[in-house]
């Protein structure tokens, strides 16, 4: 429990994880009442900007930066390159190029697919990283 709810930024980390699969998941159950796709994604595309910010906090992700440039630094909990950090750039740009092309292309269909895509992209990175939280608490302990 302290993995999730230990300090201040794993507890945001946490509710806005869970906050943004239940979005996603009543966005996909509702999908034929929905009209207006475009919101979704942008609601989407910032609710997880917040939430890897939160997670890179919490991760220390910025020590990772440091320490790929200075040996002095110690690591944050994934290195810079590690391959949660590699899996997450990826998904990272898939996610910035949909968010981008949906300001330009005015389409419900592609919004609602671009929804799709960042939902499915979204979700990859959280189990990812949450799974190797885990893994890694485990080999800490």
């Amino acid at each position: 429990m302290n993995l999730y709810f230990g300090n201040i930024p794993s507890v945001i980390s946490t509710v806005l994880g869970i906050g943004i699969l239940i979005f996603a998941s009543s966005t996909v159950i509702n999908r034929n009442q929905i009209n207006k796709w475009g919101t979704r994604v942008l609601i989407l595309a910032l609710w997880g900007l917040l939430i890897c910010v939160f997670v890179a906090i919490r991760d220390d992700y910025v020590l990772s930066v440091q320490a790929s440039m200075d040996t002095g630094v110690e690591s944050g909990l994934f290195a810079l390159d590690s391959i949660q950090s590699t899996i997450c750039c990826i998904a990272g740009a898939i996610i910035a190029f949909c968010s981008i092309t949906s300001i330009f292309i005015r389409k419900q269909k592609y919004w609602k697919l671009m929804f799709y895509i960042l939902s499915v992209a979204i979700v990859f990175k959280i189990l990812v990283i949450e799974i190797s939280r885990i893994v890694i608490s485990r080999i800490v302990i």
